[in-house]
């Protein structure tokens, strides 16, 4: 992985390693390829999921362009160092399988691949929003020489074509599966833990707050919503201290909030148990730019919630033929808001539907799945 925050591609990998651990009593380690850096909540959640050891040496470096240059060998040597000092770390460990999430991980996991050898199988995984350098000369070989390709949803695969060449023959898409488990909260214990009006129809969005997510647009579309309707509430939770980015966007919010005059409307939380900001909800929200297959909107279908969510192919999967799946259109959005103001039951009819389909995405489907697309090129 990359560092240790608490995403939704690290709570994927940190959850397929607790389920390999319990069920199959395999061995899993965490290599971070960026920093030793572990946020509370990664931390604590990889413990619960069994991770024997933490590795990180020093910052990334694994870059070569094509160039001849006195620096570019210089590149070349560092880029060397970096895999063979993790070489020297991880033979000792016999590994057998890495599995890399996003994609400087991903460059990193083929090197290792090819380097380690008691490693049977890699491959690059696309997930969602990520960062492209399909000139640089190590990322240019490691997209073409990697054994497989696997993408969380069809947006992934479209990215991953756009910048490098890729072999039908060796692409997949391979669903994620629901990392969290229900746990009851009650509702009016929460919402007065996080001072929510009791009697409001609570609409929330779970996302972290970079720039693909669209806070401002669902802060605008709420404040004319919030004009009409007295008992409504918004909630933003996600992790403030996830980057220098989000912590300037949680501040910019903040201000916005203030200066709009809607604090008694608008509650802005980071690094809260998801479990129980889901439990003061009564309407879920993904509304970005890009998305892979989200944690979010299956985290609110677990919570039998009613979603209004961007119409991307992950959600469009999720959600299947779901009315609230809008472009990011802020009229689109106040009238699907509306529309679950107004209509208890449609509330309750969206909620069932969604909690009984994602019932499907467990685990074992996507163990099961993913030992299919190994064992095609062991």
């Amino acid at each position: 992985m990359h560092y240790g925050s608490l995403g939704g591609a690290e709570r994927q990998g940190l959850g397929l390693a607790k389920f390999l651990t319990e069920e199959y009593q395999c061995e899993v380690s965490l290599l971070l390829t960026f920093s030793d850096e572990l946020q509370p909540d990664f931390k604590q959640f990889a413990t619960a999921c069994h991770i024997r050891h933490i590795f990180h040496t020093h910052a990334p470096y694994l870059v070569c362009w094509k160039e001849l240059s006195y620096r570019n060998l210089k590149r070349l040597v560092w880029s060397f160092k970096y895999i063979w000092g993790y070489r020297k770390i991880l033979e000792p460990y016999g590994f057998d399988y890495i599995f890399p999430f996003l994609n400087f991980p991903s460059k990193v996991a083929f090197y290792l691949y090819k380097v380690l050898p008691t490693v049977k199988f890699t491959f690059w995984h696309q997930l969602g929003l990520d960062v492209f350098k399909p000139d640089e000369l190590f990322e240019k070989y490691a997209s073409r020489a990697v054994p497989a390709v696997i993408a969380n949803s069809q947006t992934g695969l479209e990215l991953y074509k756009k910048h490098y060449e890729l072999d039908v023959e060796k692409s997949y898409i391979l669903p994620q599966y629901l990392t969290m488990e229900y746990l009851h909260f009650d509702k009016k214990e929460i919402r007065k833990k996080f001072n929510i009006p009791q009697d409001a129809l609570v609409f929330g969005m779970i996302a972290h707050y970079r720039e693909d997510k669209k806070h401002e647009l669902i802060l605008e579309a709420f404040k004319k919503v919030s004009e009409n309707f007295e008992d409504v509430f918004l909630v933003f939770t996600g992790n403030r201290e996830s980057s220098g980015y989000t912590r300037i966007k949680y501040d910019a919010l903040e201000k916005s909030i203030r200066e709009e005059g809607l604090d008694s409307k608008v509650r802005l939380l980071s690094q809260e148990s998801i479990e129980e900001v889901l439990s003061s909800l009564d309407v879920g929200l993904l509304i970005s730019e890009i998305e892979g297959m989200p944690n979010a909107v299956m985290e609110y279908m677990l919570y039998g919630l009613p979603v209004i969510a961007s119409d991307h192919p992950g959600c469009k999967y999720l959600l299947k033929e779901s009315p609230y799946l809008i472009s990011n259109s802020r009229e689109l959005l106040i009238g699907k808001m509306l529309e679950l103001l107004n209509s208890p039951s449609e509330r309750e009819l969206q909620g069932l539907k969604n909690r009984e389909h994602i019932n499907s995405f467990t685990r074992e489907s996507y163990v099961r799945d993913l030992s299919i697309i190994i064992k095609r090129h062991l």
